[in-house]
């Protein structure tokens, strides 16, 4: 092999070593607000005697960046941040300066300043981060103490006083003593409002589920963690999801909830990427997908379990990349949203089996939260389950009196197992309104009520096992005993009628 080729795969290697081992060393950054009232004058030009300008004069030259936020999104710029950084970079040259949108709706809202910034100091965690803290509203003062008395991190609090106060021309730059603690603040300072309040107004978190809740209240202040909720049909699975989204910072902007299992690949992908006018027959214009309309708030994706390999492939790619691409798009488009998913299916025996992706499985159940049935709630929840719904079922329905349930109406809805769960005694309740008037008797109840329910224990004695399979045939059939018999495979129409009869079976 000739020298020079040799010498030339020899720098090679040796500048990747370099470059390695210069990107593992730990930065010293500095990140703040900019003051729009003290770093630009009347006139809006910046203020060379503005904290930001000040602090560079005389304090910056051992740091490695700067980072300078801005409450504002990146799509719709900052003109203001956009003057500072240029006239920090004429004044000093060669300094790194970084501009970072935070995308905040309500720069008074500490949860939601709070997140973003805690999650904003999480990617720097390697590093040595001093945190100006002058520039900024209080709310924006508070996230920062917040974030680095409780994050853990290698983290500074700076402010700088103006050389009048102490007698000098020079500012001083004074740091600020906070002992840090392992318990989240986040814990003990909370932003009260009527929220929970509605909530518990319109869904009743009883006992059995309020430690579920206290955990999606956890998940919805780590902003962009993905959240599994598995659970039966009708257990509060979207309830849940967009409860986490109303307690998140995520709150003013949209929530949406997709059924994954309603719709085909075709439709589904359209529906959550969007098109490009002529990417098929029916495209006549451009259409924004949910996941870019949707974008700065929550997607609720229900029934994951039941999508294609494909789509499974496609949404991987959202989660990696945060990104979108249109069918019939050229380039992709970014978008910023936090997915919750939900499943009644086991997904890691699907991924055993190879329907599910293991990859897909291991994003989306960054966190996981389950729902129990109505029935693992026991029969004291369910008894205060049917009190509530007969209450809110009143106010929605605009009822001026309260039905009654009989002493017997209440037994059966207490026996009867709600394979629907919450949602289905929710529409039992419906049911009752439209159809009484005041006093409920088991006679008004739909006829599955008083029905004698299924014998599910394994059982060997034969009586019991016919009279079972009697029962199930006669349901599947709707009480048709011709169907009923043939299907049981009985002589005759006759022979079955004996065996109910004898069975003490209500047809």
């Amino acid at each position: 092999m000739p020298k020079t080729l040799v010498f030339g795969m020899f720098c090679i290697i040796f500048v990747s070593i370099i470059d390695l081992y210069i990107s593992n060393i730990d930065m010293k950054i500095l990140v703040s607000w900019y003051a729009k009232s003290n770093d630009f004058d009347n006139e809006k030009n910046v203020n060379l005697q503005g904290p930001t300008m000040q602090f560079h004069k005389y304090f910056f030259k051992d740091y490695d960046q700067h980072i300078i936020l801005t409450s504002r999104e990146e799509n719709d710029g900052d003109a203001y941040l956009d003057k500072l950084v240029r006239e920090l970079a004429q004044q000093y040259k060669g300094r790194s300066i970084k501009k970072q949108y935070m995308d905040i709706n309500d720069v008074i809202g500490f949860q939601e300043v709070k997140t973003k910034v805690e999650a904003l100091l999480l990617t720097y965690s390697t590093d040595e981060i001093d945190i100006f803290f002058s520039p900024g509203t209080s709310v924006m003062q508070l996230s920062w103490f917040v974030c680095h008395q409780s994050l853990g991190l290698n983290t500074r609090l700076l402010q700088t006083r103006e050389g009048k106060h102490i007698g000098k021309t020079e500012p001083e730059l004074i740091e600020l003593k906070v002992g840090q603690s392992s318990v989240p603040m986040s814990a003990t300072i909370a932003e009260q409002n009527q929220r929970k309040a509605t909530t518990q107004t319109n869904y009743l978190i009883s006992e059995s589920i309020q430690p579920i809740y206290d955990k999606a209240s956890l998940i919805a202040q780590t902003d962009k963690v993905t959240c599994l909720i598995r659970g039966e049909s009708g257990t509060g699975k979207e309830h849940l999801a967009h409860y986490i989204h109303q307690e998140s910072s995520r709150n003013g902007k949209p929530f949406t909830a997709v059924n994954c299992s309603a719709m085909t690949d075709n439709l589904l992908e359209s529906r959550l990427f969007g098109y490009m006018k002529g990417a098929f027959t029916d495209a006549k214009d451009d259409k924004k997908g949910i996941l870019e309309e949707s974008n700065g708030g929550t997607i609720f994706l229900d029934e994951i379990g039941d999508i294609s390999p494909f789509m499974q492939q496609s949404l991987l790619r959202v989660l990696q990349s945060c990104e979108v691409f249109p069918i019939g798009a050229s380039k992709s488009k970014k978008v910023n949203i936090r997915i919750i998913a939900a499943t009644h299916k086991n997904l890691e025996a699907m991924c055993e089996e190879g329907t599910f992706r293991w990859d897909l499985y291991y994003r989306l159940s960054v966190v996981e939260l389950t729902l129990p049935t109505l029935k693992e709630r026991g029969i004291d929840e369910k008894q205060e389950l049917i009190d509530f719904f007969l209450g809110k079922v009143q106010r929605d329905l605009s009822k001026s009196k309260k039905i009654k349930l009989s002493k017997e109406a209440n037994q059966a809805l207490i026996e009867y197992p709600f394979r629907g769960n919450i949602r289905e005694l929710e529409n039992i309740m419906t049911n009752l309104y439209v159809f009484c008037s005041e006093a409920v008797q088991v006679s008004d109840l739909p006829k599955r009520f008083t029905k004698k329910t299924v014998n599910k224990t394994l059982s060997f004695n034969w009586q019991e096992t016919e009279k079972d399979l009697i029962i199930r045939a006669l349901d599947f059939y709707k009480g048709n005993q011709n169907k009923t018999y043939k299907a049981l495979g009985y002589g005759s129409v006759n022979t079955l009628k004996s065996k109910v009869n004898g069975y003490g079976i209500d047809d």
